[in-house]
């Protein structure tokens, strides 16, 4: 070939462009065919030698545009300025190979995102020929990055802003893997110190002991979720109550991921719930007992004017028997028989709160000093009576001889509970009830109290016997040892002093009644003996007696015509205001029992004092009516007595009312 033909001959291609030249160059048709990455080679100062396809679509560039050109054309200012591309051709060439993901310019000016791999090249006897350039365009995924980190964060913002709900990841073997704000505030741990620990920790050492944690994933693994409410542990080991969600997370080939964890706090709505429910069972135990008042009183009512008549004609008779008369041990027989239904009956009376109390202000540790003997004598050797009594105790406004009862009835339920003997301890001293103690004791209202406790050191009580206590007629004794009347005494007593009483008992651990009764400020009373004259004396004046029983009225007409007294009678009250009418003498004294058909002994009173205003009243009742007296508190200026009455009683009470100036 001659000098001029060889320059004729057109210079070989960068790059093969023919399927012939591919079998003799398959490396550089290889880099040819490759669209998706940029590849190209740099000669030792970094100066652009070739250029494929790949890397004329990812910068812009064709080949003649670059080839020649220094690499650092493609870097932004700023990596230029830093020395970036002199750096990455020196790393190269000592390690032989330099990587980094970074920012790289096309030829349009706009910055894409690109995996750039600088290679060292040598020839065959190892001397550095220049560098192989890689470049894959990364951009798409840095934006799916970009968008799934600001995803992560709105997530992460999301999740630690629901403050009400604990939300946590769990492995599938339980590791807690991610912890929310939520799960912080509830649990009580922060994430550094919970996540790599185990679920379990937050359940009971009951539940952990049963397995329940693992029955927990197991059960949502089978049905995908599960819930429930129930007992956990925060970090400073108080108990919480809480709603718990479990989710399985499945992967496409349905394969497990883990668990997504949610969990609400329901303490305080269980808490509310709790206390609702407590106070409905007052509710219900106040509604029951309140029932069980009703008819205790109506009983009583009705027994009182059979014993009335019992009691009176038994003590007639004895006084009309000689005392040698071998007759009298049967009267004496009916009349004590008489004497112990008429204690039930007042007892009745009491718990339905319709006896009468004649109520005095005083020092309730003058009763308990007073009771303090009896009690000793009552409850035995074997038993320790302590009493501790506050010096500067308020006053309170009670019966003092109710609240005697009290004591007593209470010492002799505890003397039953200790029958191999043991401690009872009196106690008195002054109490505020604020409105957070009310809010959970329905019958009680914020203010000052006295507080008498009785409590004892015996067998205690069971929650069944507790909840049952105060009901008439209910006895954990046998038969034939108590009429189950005591405490519910007790109770109708304390709550018809305007008061309130508590339980607490543990079984081998004895028993405390709590009784609240409200301060009075009035000036204390003394507390007197209570004991009445043995000595009755008649008289002739005119008494009208309006009774609608008739055996009650003969048996009080009988009492009275045998004192002396001139006896009118009536068994209605318009018959008695027909007596009056008819009646042309003087009437001293009007005895008149409360309650009656058609017109009420305060009726009947009120009417006639309209005619006779100096006319004295007695009034008689086997229970309280609340015109003739006040929620069962008897008023200074009313004259009563209260059924059973024996004729003596009622002779003794007729002639002090009317001896009354």
């Amino acid at each position: 070939m001659d000098e001029k033909k060889a320059d004729e001959t057109p210079a070989e291609p960068p790059f093969v462009t023919t399927l012939a030249h591919a079998a003799a160059d398959p490396f550089r048709f290889l880099v040819e065919a490759v669209k998706d990455y940029g590849i190209f080679m740099l000669d030792p100062a970094g100066n652009v030698s070739s250029w494929n396809p790949g890397a004329e679509k990812i910068k812009g560039y064709k080949a003649e545009e670059i080839i020649g050109q220094h690499f650092s054309w493609f870097y932004t200012a700023e990596d230029v300025m830093a020395g970036k591309p002199q750096q990455g051709l020196r790393i190269a060439l000592e390690e032989g190979r330099f990587e980094e993901e970074v920012q790289r310019l096309r030829k349009n000016g706009s910055v894409y995102w690109a995996i750039d791999t600088i290679t060292n090249v040598s020839d065959n006897l190892g001397q550095h020929i220049g560098y192989a350039n890689v470049i894959r365009d990364i951009t798409e995924r840095k934006k799916a990055e970009v968008s799934l980190r600001a995803s992560e964060e709105q997530f992460r913002l999301l999740v630690d802003g629901v403050h009400d709900y604990a939300l946590i990841m769990l492995a599938p073997n339980g590791i807690i893997a991610v912890w929310n704000k939520g799960a912080e505030r509830i649990k009580g741990y922060k994430a550094e110190e919970i996540i790599g620990q185990h679920f379990s920790c937050f359940f009971t050492a009951e539940d952990v002991a049963r397995g329940h944690p693992q029955e927990v994933l197991d059960r949502a693994v089978e049905i995908g979720h599960y819930e429930e409410e129930g007992e956990r542990v925060r970090k400073d080991g108080t108990r919480i109550w809480v709603y718990v969600v479990v989710t399985a997370l499945r992967s496409d080939n349905g394969g497990l991921r883990g668990f997504i964890k949610v969990t609400r706090d329901l303490t305080d709505g269980k808490r509310i719930d709790q206390r609702q429910r407590g106070l409905e069972e007052q509710i219900q135990r106040s509604q029951k007992m309140e029932a069980f008042g009703q008819l205790a009183g109506g009983v009583a009512h009705d027994f009182n004017n059979l014993l009335t008549v019992i009691s009176g004609y038994s003590e007639l008779l004895l006084g009309m028997l000689p005392s040698n008369d071998p007759k009298r041990e049967a009267v004496k027989a009916v009349s004590e028989a008489g004497e112990r239904a008429a204690v039930l009956t007042r007892q009745l009376l009491s718990f339905s709160r319709k006896a009468i109390l004649e109520t005095k202000v005083l020092d309730l540790n003058e009763v308990v000093k007073e009771t303090a003997s009896m009690l000793r004598r009552m409850i035995g050797e074997d038993i320790l009576l302590t009493t501790v009594l506050d010096p500067n105790l308020n006053r309170v406004k009670v019966d003092p001889g109710q609240m005697g009862q009290v004591l007593m009835n209470l010492a002799i339920n505890a003397r039953d509970a200790m029958p191999q003997g043991g401690k009872l301890t009196v106690e008195t001293s002054n109490c505020r009830l604020d409105e957070a103690y009310t809010a959970q004791h329905l019958d009680f209202k914020p203010g000052n109290y006295i507080l008498l406790a009785i409590s004892d050191s015996g067998s205690g009580m069971t929650p069944e016997v507790q909840s049952h206590v105060f009901e008439p007629f209910f006895t954990t004794k046998g038969p034939g040892k108590g009429t189950g009347l005591g405490l519910a005494t007790v109770y109708g007593i304390i709550k018809q002093s305007g008061g309130n009483i508590n339980l607490y008992s543990e079984l081998d651990h004895g028993t405390t009644f709590k009784i609240y009764l409200p301060v009075n400020d009035e000036q204390a009373q003394p507390l007197g003996d209570g004991r009445q004259g043995a000595l009755v004396t008649g008289g002739t004046e005119t008494v009208l007696l309006v009774e609608d029983e008739d055996a009650v009225r003969a048996i009080a007409m009988l009492a009275l015509q045998t004192q002396g007294y001139t006896v009118l009678h009536a068994a209605s009250g318009k018959k008695a205001l027909g007596v009056i009418e008819k009646h042309r003498g003087r009437i001293d004294l009007l005895v008149t029992d409360v309650v009656m058909p058609g017109m009420s002994g305060r009726e009947l009173a009120e009417t006639v004092h309209r005619q006779l205003p100096d006319l004295k009243v007695l009034y008689l009742s086997g229970y309280t009516d609340d015109a003739v007296v006040r929620h069962g508190i008897l008023q200074s200026d009313v004259a009563f007595l209260q059924k059973p009455y024996t004729p003596l009683s009622l002779a003794r009470k007729v002639r002090e009312v009317l001896d009354k100036k």
